[in-house]
């Protein structure tokens, strides 16, 4: 489990353009979805946008409750069931003798908010990297509020 745990932080790691070191810890989850440049409110029913954050306050806020610390790697319960997901998105990294991107943002990774305060996070690109955390009441609840 540790392995899969190591593994996926130097994904989200890459996956921002940054490079994974001895120090990563599980706070370099938030800082990794920190770098989202949008996030999309899905409904489970539906699959329509309810909301679209791109303020960076309100990003910041929205990472800063997920209390990443906290997240313990789980197995998802087979009676949970999805509450709403929210798709994250930024422009690619600039890369050596780019001087600016277009503009346009690309899905990097989903969180998928379940009954039972439990989230999946998955990866985009890295054979849809799937993992199972279980999170505080506290970061339920205030997920849980984007679908009322």
């Amino acid at each position: 489990m540790k392995k899969i745990l190591i593994a996926f932080v130097a994904i989200l790691t890459l996956l921002c353009g940054c490079q994974a070191n001895k120090n990563t810890n599980s706070t370099d989850y938030g800082d990794a979805i920190s770098k989202a440049q949008e996030i999309t409110v899905i409904s489970p029913d539906t699959a329509e946008v309810i909301e679209t954050i791109t303020d960076a306050k309100e990003i910041e806020d929205f990472v800063s409750a997920l209390n990443v610390d906290q997240w313990e790697l789980k197995t998802l319960p087979d009676e949970a069931s999805k509450i709403g997901t929210f798709g994250l998105a930024q422009e690619k990294t600039i890369k050596l003798g780019q001087t600016d991107t277009d503009g346009t943002l690309y899905d990097v990774a989903t969180i998928t908010l379940y009954d039972g305060s439990y989230i999946g996070i998955k990866i985009y690109g890295l054979d849809d990297l799937d993992i199972i955390f279980a999170v505080s009441e506290d970061t339920a609840n205030y997920l849980n509020g984007y679908f009322k």
